[in-house]
């Protein structure tokens, strides 16, 4: 299971990924691959690159009532918290051609690699000294593109930088609770104690 750093640790690794793999020779500049909050649209604008927008996170209602874990020492954990995560991915460049290469070359990427191991989604973190997936653990990223409305209602916040992008969705990242539960010891023997007759009465 994951940890509250698994969220982060998702986004982080998807962008990194990009900028390791991605053609070089399509950029006229040296590209920046930013992770992106709202208002970096407007204030921290990229020109040649990627951007990454973790644009809506949500729970999963379909299986809300999970079991409770164990750890490996036999603790009982109270049950995960399955989390869906909205993402979009955004080209940049100077050259709307340019931009729509690189799209498509992203696209493809992901589409062949979109299953992601906890080995590389637990090295894209700045903090490093808890793993946010178990070793066994992977995520799948899948194209997920909202309704059209939805879609223009996005980028109705950000109408000065209009820019062709794609979705994509990470569907239950169950994120683990450090709460364990208390239990009862084990039931090792029963004892059946006899009752006292109940003495009669008149009628």
């Amino acid at each position: 299971m994951a940890n509250y750093l698994a969220i982060a640790a998702v986004a982080k690794t998807l962008l990194r990924l990009i900028e390791e793999n991605c053609p070089r020779d399509e950029f006229v500049s040296t590209p920046t691959f930013e992770l992106y909050a709202g208002q970096d649209f407007s204030a921290k604008p990229v020109n040649e690159g990627f951007s990454l927008l973790v644009w809506r996170v949500g729970i999963n209602s379909s299986v809300r009532n999970q079991p409770a874990r164990r750890t490996p020492d036999g603790r009982r954990r109270r049950p995960a918290l399955p989390v869906d995560l909205a993402l979009m991915l955004t080209p940049w460049s100077t050259e709307t051609e340019r931009q729509l290469r690189l799209l498509g070359w992203a696209m493809r990427f992901i589409e062949d690699h979109a299953i992601v191991p906890a080995s590389l989604l637990n090295q894209s973190l700045s903090r490093r000294e808890v793993a946010a997936f178990d070793a066994d653990e992977a995520v799948e990223i899948y194209c997920d593109p909202p309704s059209l409305p939805d879609y223009l209602g996005l980028w109705d916040k950000f109408r000065h930088r209009w820019q062709t992008s794609v979705t994509y969705g990470v569907r239950m990242v169950n994120i683990e609770s450090e709460i364990t539960s208390a239990e009862g010891e084990l039931v090792q023997r029963r004892e059946f104690g006899v009752g006292q007759p109940v003495p009669e009465g008149p009628p």
